[in-house]
């Protein structure tokens, strides 16, 4: 059998098992939901989906919610540099030196100036709250998205699940 075609069986599987696993939670009962998120949150760092705005690690937006670009304005100060020439005094010409003649110097300033620039800014928006859902590899239970690895990892839950008919595969390898 090819590898292409082995490699689509398996994500085929996994995302069915997903699937399964997801709707044998949602047909728990609310206070079996509330014990497994009582278990989950007591040793996790999934956050419900009002807290989304701090940390969205496992929650996803099913739309780009694109970019937003908006000008703002900012004073600067910048410095121009300046050349003249002045008459600084006189200095004898001609025959002998019998003339007097103009003498004239050059001169270099900065000068401070000020204005006001436009500039873009570009803010990435924020997902719609109808359009939040949990990522791939993350069970929703009660507002709360929880990753496979967290479920691994607390031998607990994975007892309770077991009691309650519902089995998650194990971590795949490699």
């Amino acid at each position: 059998m090819h590898p292409i075609y082995i490699v689509l069986f398996f994500s085929f599987i996994l995302s069915s098992l997903a699937t399964t696993i997801q709707d044998q939670i949602d047909q728990l009962l609310k206070s079996d939901q509330e014990n497994i998120v009582k278990t989950l949150l007591s040793s996790s760092s999934s956050l419900s989906r009002n807290a989304i705005a701090t940390v969205d690690v496992n929650w996803c937006c099913r739309i780009d919610p694109g970019v937003e670009a908006s000008s703002r304005t900012r004073q600067t100060t910048f410095y121009v540099v300046k050349h003249g020439r002045h008459k600084c005094g006189y200095d004898g010409c001609g025959f002998l030196g019998w003339s007097r003649c103009t003498r004239y110097c050059d001169e270099t300033w900065a000068e401070m100036q000020n204005g006001v620039e436009t500039y873009l800014v570009y803010e990435q928006r924020i997902c719609p709250n109808e359009q939040l859902t949990c990522c791939a590899q993350h069970i929703y239970v009660l507002g709360h998205c929880f990753s496979y690895t967290e479920i691994y990892n607390n031998q607990q839950l994975l007892a309770q699940l077991n009691e309650l008919g519902i089995v998650i595969p194990g971590p795949s390898v490699g």
